[in-house]
């Protein structure tokens, strides 16, 4: 189906008995809400499926003030599945089914799917990692027997996102594995002789799957990708080391730098049938560097980078090796703060500033679907793990402290504003999105003069909540962004300085 024949039937999905749906899901399901032009989606397994139920719902109902539409959770293969250690998949399981699956697998699923309906939001359920040991080619290989990662069986891993998708078939969109270029998530990443390995394994996840995913869940979206925003382009030290993100597309597609057809590459022998998918989901990760910055290895994709991965997608499609034209759906994305991790550079200020910024750069650019927010609340210190990086080697980058004290971000998060300097003397460009609400909302920006704050300027925001001008200002003043009873953070200078 069509991305925009697919958006259509969200649009006007009609409601369905929620036990049909998932079992025991109860409650009184929220009617659906309108899919906006580019939806927000917040990630956070951790603080979503493994809470106390209370403390779930406190999550979630700051989610929904903040303005969030889709909640983005992990459907754990090797989690859900019966007997993950085990060599040999168990007699007579129909992994098809969800309700062959061992008691109690889907409850923490179950109980998000249905809490995140209630409040107006939707699932984008990632089918991913990892594999049960019985449904990968190597059995052997050291490591944990129910993280698997050994080139899964395209057929097990089809079964189990039909599965998955049968019992959330009213998510807004489910994603093909995270991450497959990757090495934590998806190996062989080269083979011995250098050549691309990990795209093969993964365009046969793809063509099992796909359609499994679209026949049990027609309404919603498949988005396939899911790629990481690093790794090497060519001729790796070791056969494990991750793939770049252009480099993995273009494998993907069968198609080499110059975008010619790779018949001799594996599973790439003709015909060549498009790839699947309604879009391409990404992780745009900057680290420690601002979002405008360019990363100065062509293959790269972070923030700053879109328009590659963008011009590839269009690309692609123009000749062919993709059903669709793909937009962008950039579904994990976040920066580390110090404090509370010493390890990082990124101070809580940088991040309260950058993370509307990269919300700017990524809504300047007509491809992208979706912007995201990886994670709510940080991880905690592992204090017995070794050296100081092996005890913060979990994400610290969250809206909220582990203790859950808000950072600056949380407040940015609903009400973000970049404030740039211009090209003229004296005058600054200022963007902003008010994030929490429908249609055209009240904005506000002031600036700090004499020790009070005094109003810059008002304006009514575009539907989907976001505004610019270019206004006559000190580019070295302090703003913030006001709406309602909200206030942003202070922002102290214009970007970049």
């Amino acid at each position: 189906m069509p991305v925009h024949a697919r958006l259509a039937a969200l649009l006007a999905a009609v409601l369905v008995v929620c036990g049909v749906l998932v079992a025991g899901c109860g409650g009184s399901p929220a009617p659906p809400t309108a899919v906006p032009a580019v939806v927000t989606v917040v990630q956070d397994d951790a603080e979503l499926l493994h809470r106390t139920p209370q403390r779930i719902a406190r999550t979630l109902d700051d989610l929904q003030a903040l303005g969030v539409d889709w909640v983005r959770v992990t459907a754990g293969w090797s989690v859900i599945a019966p007997q993950p250690s085990a060599r040999t998949k168990p007699a007579r399981f129909d992994a098809t089914d969800p309700e062959a699956y061992p008691g109690g697998a889907w409850d923490a699923l179950d109980r998000l799917s249905r809490m995140t309906r209630e409040r107006g939001m939707r699932l984008n359920v990632d089918i991913a990692f990892w594999a049960p040991r019985w449904a990968v080619a190597d059995r052997d290989m050291p490591g944990r027997d129910d993280r698997r990662r050994e080139a899964p069986d395209p057929r097990e891993y089809a079964d189990f996102a039909q599965a998955v998708a049968r019992r959330y078939a009213r998510a807004a969109a489910f994603t093909v594995w995270n991450e497959p270029n990757h090495n934590a998530f998806l190996l062989p990443q080269w083979t011995p002789d250098g050549d691309p390995a990990a795209p093969a394994v993964y365009r046969a996840m793809l063509r099992a799957a796909v359609p499994r995913i679209e026949r049990a869940a027609p309404d919603a979206l498949v988005l396939i990708g899911a790629t990481s925003s690093v790794g090497t382009a060519a001729d790796p030290e070791r056969p494990t080391e991750r793939m770049s993100p252009l480099t993995f597309a273009r494998e993907l597609a069968c198609v080499d730098e110059e975008l010619r057809p790779t018949p001799t590459h594996p599973g790439c022998a003709p015909p060549f049938a498009p790839l699947p998918g309604d879009g391409w989901s990404h992780h745009p990760y900057a680290l420690d560097l601002p979002p405008d910055a360019r990363d100065p290895r062509p293959e790269t994709v972070r923030i700053g980078d879109l328009d590659r991965l963008g011009d590839l997608l269009d690309a692609l499609h123009e000749r062919g090796r993709t059903a669709r034209r793909l937009p962008m759906y950039l579904t994990e994305f976040g920066y580390q703060t110090n404090p509370p991790d010493p390890t990082w550079e990124v101070t809580t200020a940088d991040q309260a500033r950058w993370l509307p910024e990269a919300e700017r750069i990524a809504r300047a650019d007509p491809r992208v679907r979706a912007t995201s927010q990886f994670l709510v609340r940080d991880l905690p210190e592992r204090p017995d793990a070794g050296d100081l990086r092996a005890r913060w080697r979990d994400y610290q980058s969250g809206l909220r402290y582990e203790d859950g004290r808000a950072k600056p971000a949380h407040a940015a998060f609903a009400l973000a504003l970049s404030v740039r300097r211009s090209r003229d003397p004296g005058t600054i460009a200022v963007w902003g999105l008010v994030r929490p609400g429908d249609g055209p909302r009240e904005a506000v920006v002031e600036e700090r003069r004499g020790g009070r704050w005094e109003r810059l300027g008002a304006w009514t925001t575009r539907p989907d909540g976001s505004f610019e001008a270019t206004v006559t200002a000190d580019p070295d003043g302090t703003y913030r962004l006001r709406s309602g009873n909200r206030t942003g953070p202070a922002l102290r200078g214009s970007y970049p300085r």
